[in-house]
């Protein structure tokens, strides 16, 4: 009896694909570092389980789970924004008229509205069924949003910008977002990172998720006053990040989409 599965064929499929992959050097890298890292992350994760976070006055739960909160709340801005600025859709866009700064606003407006709904119910459930310990000032928590998502745009931004030229994953916020797996705070403070290599944590403040975090984690955790001065520093750094990012962040989208209609490859991948 002949087998329905053509083996040959398989074969020829696979190697077809790993061709592929091995042809962008880039991705293959860092698709390869990534799993590494990743599995240093979570293992640092592990190592800091059930512990107190001094730093925000709270039990670990309520830190994590606002961690996950950030990330299902800011991260769809830089996803969506990535995904239809895109070397596959760009060229389509710019065809029916539309202007960039246009597009570019009518791009992140509902994935930043669905996550801002979703926020809500996300709340509940966190303090209702799994005693997270929230403290949330809400004139802090809308600041610490506008801040964040400005950071998490520009990233986005310089991202596209790299990726119309490279086709494939950028290696600068490829990086950043590497980093910040590991020294941004995510799943556990950054001074624990002291506690393996000292003076380790000192990465960390040079990452703008880092402020992201804190941020975010000050204004949901401490009931943090824009009327403490410690409050107001840590709100500023976030925000130097913010203005430094923004015109860099335009200057690689422009440099990008120059390059790749200078070389004709605007629409290619």
């Amino acid at each position: 009896m002949e087998s329905p599965i053509e083996f040959g064929k398989v074969w020829a499929m696979t190697r077809r694909d790993m061709s592929r992959w091995a042809t962008y050097k880039t991705q293959a890298v860092t698709s390869l570092i990534s799993g590494v890292l990743g599995i240093l992350s979570w293992g640092l994760n592990a190592t800091y389980v059930n512990r107190p976070v001094p730093q925000y006055n709270t039990d670990y739960i309520s830190f994590l789970i606002v961690g996950v909160l950030i990330t299902s709340l800011i991260l769809p801005v830089g996803s969506g924004l990535q995904n239809r600025l895109s070397p596959f859709t760009l060229e389509t866009v710019l065809m029916a008229g539309i202007r960039t700064p246009t597009f570019i606003l009518g791009t992140v407006v509902w994935p930043y509205t669905l996550s801002v709904i979703l926020f809500i119910p996300q709340i509940i459930v966190a303090e209702v069924y799994f005693g997270a310990h929230l403290s949330i000032n809400p004139l802090s928590f809308i600041l610490s949003m506008f801040i964040s998502t400005m950071i998490i745009f520009c990233l986005s931004m310089i991202s596209t910008g790299f990726r119309l030229v490279t086709k494939t994953t950028d290696p600068v916020t490829w990086g950043l977002a590497i980093a910040a797996t590991i020294f941004a705070g995510v799943t556990f403070p950054v001074q624990h990172l002291n506690d393996f290599v000292p003076g380790l944590a000192n990465v960390s403040y040079f990452l703008p998720q880092t402020w992201i975090y804190n941020i975010i984690r000050l204004a949901s955790l401490t009931n943090a006053s824009l009327l403490d001065p410690a409050i107001v520093l840590a709100f500023a750094e976030a925000s130097v990040f913010a203005v430094v990012l923004l015109p860099i962040s335009f200057w690689a989208f422009r440099w990008g989409m120059h390059r790749a209609k200078k070389d004709g490859t605007l629409g290619h991948f």
